[in-house]
């Protein structure tokens, strides 16, 4: 066999068995089969056998693995793994970090997040300094847009006041200050005018007392001939004083438009409400929309009204009820603090603030430099009329109750006649 005589190259013992072991196998009935590698783990290595049935030509060379194809792992070729204890003996744990936050850890938290912080824009956050600190001024046509302006007397007392506002640049609570003196500005020559035809009527007071006296008898009587009568008789009276029937009716009249119309148009405003009026520009009273809940301006009003009747009584026509009304307007004064207390307190700037214009006037007009100089002339003390207390104001009512019942009684027993 051409096999055998490369057996020198192999050990004795080795060679022998190698031999036994090919007779044997080429004896058997497979021996026509191809036979099996040898198996040389106990006495070569793997790469130190060779088959005596194969070729002696050099092995073909593996195929290049697909790296498509899975690859199996074959568990035994895995690495050893350290023992449990040992990689436990050499693991030693690090010493804890410091929590203090630093700057090299801001730095590693800007790293980690992938944000450089000092590459953070400060532009793209908002101006606070540029944030208005209160709502935008009013401007012409404000009101007019929101409804408020109108050819009533509150619309145009709102109108006049959203000019002085825009054309001053006055905080709302001074406009409302300006607006009320303006107002009271406005009426002033009908109040002089009112205030001629009560002292020229006043040096007549006694006649016209006792005209009216006979006036009131006539018309419980339904004496028609006698009214007209004495009808004409006032109105000589009226014009050798000097004075208007005409005129000194309508001089109230033509006060209240005005007044009742500053009065309800500042309240719109404030009940609306008008942003700008919750920025009054004064620390004491910020919001002219709020109520006062301390109670103090509807207390101020009521004291101002009380002060201003009393001293307003002496340039008022003379007439037997005018005492006894003021009375009774003096006692709604204050009861009416309560109401005072639900109106917003731009609406009681006002009222406070044409009491106290009144009662300067008044004070101002008892100069009689200035009576004079505007043709006032000055009513003695025992022709103006007399204030009266609430006693005399009661029993004035208990007369005037009385009178009422006797003329109705004469009415009635006078129509039987008929």
């Amino acid at each position: 066999m051409s096999g055998c005589v490369r057996l020198h190259v192999l050990s004795p013992r080795i060679s022998q068995q190698v031999l036994l072991s090919a007779q044997k196998r080429y004896a058997s009935s497979i021996g026509l089969q191809r036979a099996r590698p040898l198996d040389l783990r106990g006495g070569l290595c793997a790469h130190q056998a060779r088959s005596f049935w194969w070729s002696s030509k050099k092995p073909q060379v593996e195929a290049q693995p697909n790296p498509s194809e899975p690859t199996l792992v074959d568990a035994s070729a895995q690495p050893e793994q350290p023992p449990v204890e040992a990689a436990s003996a050499a693991y030693t744990p690090a010493p804890p970090e410091s929590t203090t936050f630093s700057e090299s850890s801001a730095a590693d938290v800007g790293s980690i997040s992938g944000t450089d912080l000092q590459s953070v824009p400060t532009d793209a956050l908002p101006d606070l300094s540029a944030v208005p600190s209160a709502t935008a001024p009013l401007q012409y046509g404000d009101l007019a847009a929101l409804g408020l302006a109108s050819w009533t007397p509150a619309g145009l007392c709102r109108v006049g006041i959203e000019a002085l506002q825009v054309s001053t640049g006055l905080p709302w609570f001074w406009t409302i200050v300006g607006a009320s003196l303006a107002s009271r500005l406005l009426i002033l020559p009908l109040s002089i005018k009112s205030m001629q035809y009560a002292a020229r009527l006043a040096r007549h007071q006694d006649e016209v007392q006792a005209l009216r006296a006979k006036m009131t008898e006539a018309q419980v009587a339904r004496d028609v001939l006698a009214m007209q009568t004495l009808a004409l008789r006032q109105r000589q009276i009226y014009t050798k004083a000097g004075v208007s029937i005409p005129g000194m009716m309508a001089l109230p009249f033509l006060q209240f438009p005005i007044q009742l119309g500053m009065f309800f148009g500042i309240k719109k405003m404030c009940d609306l409400p008008l942003e700008q009026l919750k920025h009054s520009g004064l620390d004491i009273l910020p919001d002219l929309t709020a109520v006062d809940p301390t109670y103090t301006l509807p207390i101020l009003g009521a004291v101002l009204i009380n002060l201003q009747l009393r001293m307003g009584l002496r340039d008022m026509q003379a007439t037997p009820a005018l005492p006894h009304m003021i009375n009774l307007f003096r006692a709604l004064s204050i009861v009416g603090v309560v109401v005072m207390a639900k109106l917003p307190v731009g609406v009681l700037v006002y009222l406070t603030t044409t009491m106290v214009i009144g009662i300067v006037q008044t004070l101002i007009l008892r100069i009689p430099a200035v009576r004079t100089k505007l043709g006032i002339p000055v009513v003695a003390k025992e022709n103006a009329p007399q204030p009266a207390s609430f006693m005399d104001s009661i029993r004035f009512l208990q007369n005037w109750f009385e009178e009422k019942k006797k003329e109705a009684q004469m009415g009635a027993a006078s129509s039987k006649r008929r």
